[in-house]
């Protein structure tokens, strides 16, 4: 596995949205894949381990920008894979697209949202990334915490597979 660490002040994507008086958090998860067999959709072949971080860095963008929109369930699918499981704490697992975008239903545009990768590791076709948020709703009310993403090459891109957060 090759390791990076991201340039000082790089964000990092995970979060889902701040309702009214809660706040719903993204971060990952950590599943393992092995063998030669592939799902479809996935690649194969050698990878570059800074690409792979600038294209993470580049999906968490959007995730923060539709964060801040108020509109995460318009990204779901530019973010997570078909089959990704959000495990927020405390509460049960939201598996795949169409449950996430029930879960972020009626989210309200957040101040800032900001996720910081602390360190990245590529094996593969699922990258590892742990790291902090930092979100601020209407109120300014802000909560902070951790986050582990597993996330997984498609066809169409590097994408959340499992995501996890405190």
């Amino acid at each position: 596995m090759r390791r990076t660490r991201p340039a000082r002040g790089t964000c990092r994507c995970i979060v889902a949205a701040v309702g009214l008086a809660a706040a719903v958090a993204g971060g990952l998860v950590a599943a393992a894949c092995s063998g030669p067999s592939r799902e479809a959709g996935e690649t194969g072949g050698a990878v570059d381990a800074e690409a792979v971080r600038a294209e993470i860095e580049r999906v968490t963008r959007r995730w923060e920008a539709a964060l801040i929109a108020g509109a995460p369930g318009d990204a779901v699918a530019d973010v997570f894979t078909p089959e990704a499981v959000r495990l927020p704490s405390g509460e049960p697992a939201v598996r795949g697209h169409d449950a996430i975008v029930r879960a972020l239903a009626g989210s309200v545009p957040l101040r800032e949202a900001r996720f910081t990768i602390e360190d990245i590791e590529v094996d593969g076709d699922l990258a590892f990334a742990n790291g902090t948020y930092r979100v601020r709703g209407p109120d300014d009310v802000e909560l902070g915490g951790k986050f582990l993403e597993v996330w997984k090459r498609l066809e169409t891109g590097w994408r959340i597979h499992r995501v996890m957060w405190d």
